[in-house]
């Protein structure tokens, strides 16, 4: 991002279906539901494969580090115009898929219009916003690798001006037969971009209405505050499965909430209406979301 708040630049990443507290910050994380993979971690090497035990301890953000959830919207609501408005101006980089479109057009009902980013890689100044298929076509989801790829290859073109990189796996993209294998890949990603300069901001991988899938998800998100414990993470999970002060859970593993999630009554802008298995959000919640997100992206690049 340009020079607002002597911030440089901030790369989002978001790959999709498709503590020195600030406010903000949101400092609950669940338990990682039985039978989900152990997490790889940042200090101990590749990951492993084992099973968790049972509803181990939650893993809770390490001092330092900054998680923004739920009151990220409020955070957002209570700063001047004048902040918000330097957010406009950070050299962003939001790679996606459909959620992640979601979240842009939610930006832009606030305000806040994500340039478009497509196959020429070019930045526009300030915001900017494409989904994966576009920037790479043919690039199909549920392949977090190469998604992965693509965004290294993004961010590093780009580090001259990008000051923070940033990695939101998508519902399609974070599954229990694999999700030992992608964190190693992610953890790899990472510190590579940290080598070349650049921030992180993380991105809890969002979820969908069914429970069954949702294990996983959830297993990630713990594991990015876990391993991350110095950097910005958007707390997603935390938003979409909040409505009116209350979780929506079944058995203890979240779901995204009735109220948010993509219906006849209020589909998304862009995806349609969602089945169980899908995790799209309503357009107005999208652009009630949008706010910790652009708070999220404000607190990465300070």
């Amino acid at each position: 991002m340009v020079r607002c708040l002597g911030w440089v630049g901030v790369a989002l990443v978001s790959m999709g279906c498709g503590q020195n507290k600030s406010p903000g910050v949101s400092s609950s994380a669940p338990p990682l539901p039985p039978g989900a993979p152990a997490a790889a971690s940042a200090r101990s090497g590749p990951p492993s494969r084992s099973a968790l035990a049972p509803a181990p301890a939650p893993a809770a953000p390490a001092a330092g580090g900054r998680v923004i959830g739920v009151s990220g919207m409020a955070s957002w609501d209570a700063l001047a115009p004048s902040e918000k408005e330097k957010v406009r101006g950070i050299q962003a980089l939001f790679l996606h898929q459909s959620v992640g479109q979601d979240l842009e057009d939610g930006a832009e009902a606030l305000g806040f219009k994500f340039g478009y980013y497509g196959p020429d890689q070019r930045l526009n100044p300030g915001l900017n916003g494409g989904i994966f298929v576009d920037v790479k076509p043919g690039l199909a989801n549920g392949n977090p690798t190469e998604k992965l790829g693509v965004f290294r290859d993004a961010a590093l073109r780009h580090r001259g001006s990008l000051r923070v990189a940033a990695v939101k796996l998508g519902y399609a993209d974070v599954r229990a037969s694999d999700l030992a294998a992608v964190q190693s890949v992610y953890l790899r990603t990472a510190t590579e971009l940290r080598s070349a300069g650049l921030r992180l901001l993380h991105v809890t991988p969002p979820l969908v209405f069914d429970p069954a899938e949702n294990g996983p998800k959830m297993a990630m998100r713990s594991w990015m505050i876990s391993n991350f414990p110095g950097d910005t993470v958007f707390d997603l999970q935390d938003i979409e499965s909040q409505s009116g002060g209350a979780r929506c859970e079944v058995a203890g593993v979240w779901r995204i909430c009735p109220q948010l999630r993509s219906t006849a009554s209020c589909p998304s802008k862009g995806q349609g209406v969602d089945g169980d298995g899908a995790g799209h959000l309503c357009e107005r919640a999208a652009s009630s979301i949008a706010r910790a997100f652009l708070f999220a992206l404000r607190q990465a690049a300070m």
